[in-house]
């Protein structure tokens, strides 16, 4: 195991890097001593930028790989890879066939004198890697890409499983992993994998551990509803937003009854004092051949109704939403209602956005993991190459998200940073950070 610097592995790529705003091309260690091209024109310094940037996080993780015999070093594998991610690709095999193609362009940015990485090389970093360091310098770029943000929003978290990172031949089950979201910005902030006999209840502390949440409203679902996940937010100065169901019996039941008894209050005695004031929001929309109308329900003043709530941190407001949908063309319609409870003083219509906002890491993330990147297919498997495959792809979401040029989609995106250099230089430029 050696550390990835520019200072060992004989035979090493070297960086071209940019200091003090003005480009220094270092030459690679291969027997004709050839040096790295010089930039096309100006405007790849800011490419440059980026790719330092990346680049500067990408050099502490540590190389799995014996030094004898390699021919590409870690960071030009990690830093291709991300870079190959990021103009659609989606497996090892695709990385190699795309660094290929794109070699010319890659050796303005890195000294290539062995050519590019092969399927191989890319299949035995990933799986002889550790992990825990990729995570690392992850969430350092992360940290230095948002440092500009004042505060940090919303952070939506919650679980997804892998599904094609099953081997059922040798036993080992699906990596899930549990991923924070930043809802303002649609940034991944960082991620965590679930223990093989664990669930996410212990992954989720050991996630907030690692971001920074003071001042954040930091959303769960059920799952998460946990008065130590609860405790464990407050006290690093954020905020909860917990969905509420049968896991948390007692305050669950108490929550139903409450907003049921204010909807529709019975007589009180004379010597009672006067109910608690409950807030109402609503909004409809319509789309994907159906209208919905949410109504979010919010009390402040409960303490008296709801005694199982005293022993959660902070607690503030309790959250019934009711959403009514409408088939378009059948005229069905159904009926649910959900609870949630927070330690922020949400009026109503702030309630709804949160609640709303937090389904972000679904559409945002998720789906755009299993769809877009089409993680679900990918069958690697070995060691632990699905799991720096996943943090290769938040590498890519990030940097793909962090250009504001055009409100184009991910996808189209993604082509077009494959086959129009001029725009891949625009969203590679993007990631330089303040």
């Amino acid at each position: 195991m050696q550390t990835n610097d520019a200072s060992v592995l004989p035979g090493e790529d070297r960086w071209v890097t940019v200091a003090g705003g003005a480009q220094q091309a270092h030459a690679s260690a291969c027997s004709d001593g050839c040096a790295a091209p010089e930039p096309a024109d100006g405007a790849l310094e800011d490419v440059l930028q980026g790719i330092s940037a990346l680049h500067d996080a990408l050099a502490l993780v540590p190389d799995p790989r014996a030094k004898r015999g390699v021919r590409h070093g870690l960071t030009n594998v990690l830093t291709i890879a991300v870079l190959g991610a990021i103009c659609g690709c989606n497996d090892a095999e695709a990385l190699e066939d795309w660094s290929r193609k794109e070699r010319d362009w890659l050796s303005q940015l890195m000294a290539l004198p062995h050519g590019t990485p092969s399927q191989d090389v890319f299949l035995r970093v990933f799986a002889g890697m550790d992990p825990e360091p990729f995570r690392n310098a992850f969430r350092g770029w992360v940290d230095r890409l948002l440092s500009a943000f004042a505060s940090p929003g919303q952070i939506a978290i919650d679980g997804q499983t892998h599904r094609g990172s099953v081997d059922r031949a040798n036993g080992t089950k699906a990596l899930h992993t549990v991923n924070a979201l930043g809802c303002d910005n649609g940034m991944v902030l960082g991620q965590q994998p679930t223990d093989k006999k664990s669930n996410e209840i212990k992954a989720v502390p050991l996630l907030l551990e690692l971001l920074y949440i003071k001042g954040a409203l930091v959303s769960l679902d059920a799952m998460g509803c946990q008065v130590k996940i609860a405790k464990q937010i407050v006290e690093r100065g954020g905020d909860y937003l917990l969905g509420l169901k049968g896991n948390q019996s007692t305050l669950h039941q108490e929550t139903r009854q409450f907003f049921e008894t204010m909807r529709d209050p019975a007589p009180r005695p004379l010597d009672q004092g006067p109910l608690p004031v409950v807030e109402r929001w609503t909004h409809c929309d319509a789309g994907h051949g159906r209208l919905e109308q949410r109504t979010a329900f919010v009390c402040h003043d409960f303490a008296e109704w709801v005694p199982a709530g005293q022993k959660w941190p902070s607690l503030a407001t309790l959250i019934c939403v009711e959403s009514t949908r409408e088939d378009a063309i059948s005229g069905a319609s159904s009926c649910e209602k959900r609870y949630y409870v927070s330690s922020r003083k949400l009026d109503a219509a702030a309630a709804l956005r949160a609640v709303r906002a937090h389904w972000a890491v679904e559409n945002s993330l998720h789906h755009v993991l299993d769809v877009t990147f089409d993680q679900d297919a990918n069958r690697t498997r070995v060691k632990n190459a699905a799991t720096n495959l996943n943090i290769v792809r938040n590498f890519a979401i990030n940097a793909i998200r962090a250009y504001t040029g055009d409100t184009r989609s991910m996808p189209r995106r993604r082509r077009l940073c494959d086959y129009d250099v001029e725009y891949r230089m625009k969203v590679m430029a993007g990631i330089a950070g303040p």
